[in-house]
């Protein structure tokens, strides 16, 4: 962690596990596109298939260290935490592309596609979902009715702005025993949803048990848990734990990190569903402290390619699945023609590319007016 005369924050190479977050999606993604699409893929090998959802664990722990840190911070500097300036930080932040991308995802590209023939998209429940997007409630349409084609993704934005939504104030009102309410809804959130799980299970079939079901796939959805463990990282950090600090850089637990986080990903040891976010969580806080606070660090994520990659990181988790498509319709007829090996040659390159391409404009053209007026807004400021 490294701290400007201007009084900037900034985390030596979590953009670059940012990007690694966003890639890790885009694998997934790409092959489960492919096999929707009836192309041949990878999507049951475990690394491959389970690497999105690692990718977005890794997002929610990242969003909840930065966002916990930032706080903790600004509390410290100025006395208090300005809910209403956090607040409009955030909107400047997520707002714009993920609303671009929902009148994309709603009024544009569905229309596009049926003129062309391709594909009906306009499916049930369309005003009921776009209402559901607007209020940020992704997450819950995703698992209320079928998907909208290049807004699935939108599902863990809505997640994170359920968590911004009552996160600072949870803060401000329980800084004192922050350590002891971070961990309490870590372990709250897995008995809930156990217990519900249970419940459900015992409940009659009808109307009721439909709605705790419901309920309960929501609750899937709001991996609460995973920021907790990232808030609890935060705190250690700032108040300088050294009991957990030292442990966490010694080179041995170094080593066993890289092997455990290694081993989760090629086995998806830990994927069960009332653990995994937990298990995993607990092991990427610990990578994000090495990279931000540990100068003895063995990975070393900082470099210009990674700062770049992480800045336009967002844009690159909101259009890869559109970039896909772009590409899958451009050249259907030869990917169909053609060994995996010889199609993933044209798909991942060319979404990569392709995705860069648009998170780059994006980030230049739309995010980064923003950015400039999030300034304003700043008390404490992060980034380069």
């Amino acid at each position: 962690m490294s701290q400007s005369s201007s009084g900037r924050l900034y985390f030596p190479g979590l953009n670059g596990l940012r990007f690694a977050a966003a890639l890790m999606v885009m694998v997934s993604h790409i092959e489960q596109l492919k096999k929707d699409e009836h192309l041949a893929n990878l999507d049951a090998v475990t690394f491959i298939g389970k690497s999105g959802d690692y990718g977005v664990s890794l997002f929610f722990v990242l969003s909840g260290f930065l966002i916990t840190f930032l706080l903790l911070q600004e509390d410290k500097t100025t006395g208090g935490i300005s809910i209403r300036k956090f607040y409009t930080r955030r909107i400047l932040r997520i707002w714009p592309l993920y609303y671009l991308i929902v009148l994309l995802g709603f009024f544009v590209l569905p229309w596009c596609l049926q003129a062309s023939g391709l594909e009906n998209v306009l499916i049930t429940a369309y005003w009921k979902k776009f209402i559901l997007f607007l209020l940020f409630l992704p997450n819950l349409a995703m698992v209320a009715f079928p998907q909208v084609p290049f807004t699935a993704q939108a599902w863990s934005i809505g997640t994170e702005e359920q968590f911004y939504l009552i996160w600072p104030l949870l803060l401000k009102k329980f800084k004192h025993i922050l350590p002891w309410m971070l961990a309490g809804i870590a372990a709250g959130i897995i008995v809930l949803r156990k217990s519900l799980f249970i419940l459900r299970d015992h409940m009659p079939q009808g109307k009721l048990q439909s709605c705790l079901s419901l309920f309960v796939e929501f609750l899937n959805t709001f991996n609460i848990e995973c920021m907790a463990i990232g808030g609890l990282g935060a705190w250690a950090l700032f108040h300088q734990k050294r009991k957990i600090l030292d442990v966490v850089f010694h080179p041995v637990f170094q080593l066993l990190l890289f092997a455990a986080i290694g081993f989760s990903l090629s086995t998806g040891l830990f994927g069960h569903v009332k653990f995994r976010h937990i298990v995993n969580s607990l092991l990427f806080i610990c990578l994000i402290l090495n990279l931000a606070g540990n100068p003895s660090t063995w990975l070393r994520l900082e470099n210009p390619f990674f700062r770049f990659m992480g800045r336009i990181s967002y844009g690159m988790y909101m259009f890869h699945p559109l970039c896909f498509y772009l590409l899958f319709y451009g050249f259907k007829n030869f990917l169909y023609s053609q060994s995996m090996i010889r199609a993933d040659l044209l798909i991942y390159p060319g979404v990569f590319v392709l995705t860069t391409a648009m998170a780059w404009i994006s980030y230049e053209l739309i995010e980064k007016r923003f950015l400039k007026m999030k300034k304003k807004y700043s008390l404490i400021e992060s980034g380069e």
